[in-house]
């Protein structure tokens, strides 16, 4: 009885992976015949550095590094493309511009990765109000590094601002990340504490 119950349920499993193959590949399929389409309804980023602490720690090479890294990115587009797949991107703007789309997403990961290694820098130097500045630019652009929204909540609720963590929650609802569910979990307990 119990091999033919364990039979039954391998064979289930696999029609069901199966199918799910299918409707990738058949997806997939429909997504490379796709013909270039508009780019007019992507949303560019541009580096405002008017919301960074550029005039932080004058003369320190490390943070010249930074807003350096950062004018050579900004010299590209960029464009936040997190949540998307590529098969995502071949169906909405066709096959053709897969490459561009990808570079300017790629553009965006280092910008973000610069993004967090100027405000971990200036953190560690015990600069929290600049280095602030910059994780709540990351989240105006979309940045999707759980860490710092934990940080930034820490600020927050040691600095009674739990108006800003409601709205660190409210843009983690809106992403798509595999660690929403615990993330959330985890802002929300910077409430509850």
């Amino acid at each position: 009885m119990f091999i033919l119950v364990l039979q039954f349920a391998i064979r289930k499993a696999r029609r069901k992976n199966d199918n799910a193959d299918k409707k990738f590949w058949a997806r997939e399929n429909e997504a490379n015949n796709v013909r270039r389409k508009s780019l007019d309804d992507v949303e560019y980023i541009n580096v405002d550095f008017s919301k960074l602490p550029v005039d932080a720690l004058p003369g320190d090479e490390k943070v010249a590094l930074f807003i350096k890294d950062l004018e050579d990115i900004s010299e590209g587009k960029i464009i936040n493309l997190s949540g998307l797949t590529n098969t995502d991107l071949k169906l909405k703007y066709g096959v053709a511009n897969l490459p561009f789309l990808s570079e300017c997403d790629n553009r965006f990961t280092v910008l973000v990765q610069t993004l967090q290694r100027w405000n971990d820098y200036l953190w560690e130097k015990g600069m929290t109000e600049d280095a602030v500045k910059i994780m709540e630019y990351e989240v105006s652009i979309g940045s999707d590094a759980p860490s710092l929204y934990r940080r930034l909540a820490s600020y927050y609720k040691k600095h009674g601002q739990t108006q800003r963590i409601n709205e660190l929650i409210a843009d983690v609802e809106n992403m798509n990340l595999l660690t929403t569910k615990s993330l959330l979990t985890d802002l929300k307990g910077y409430l509850e504490e």
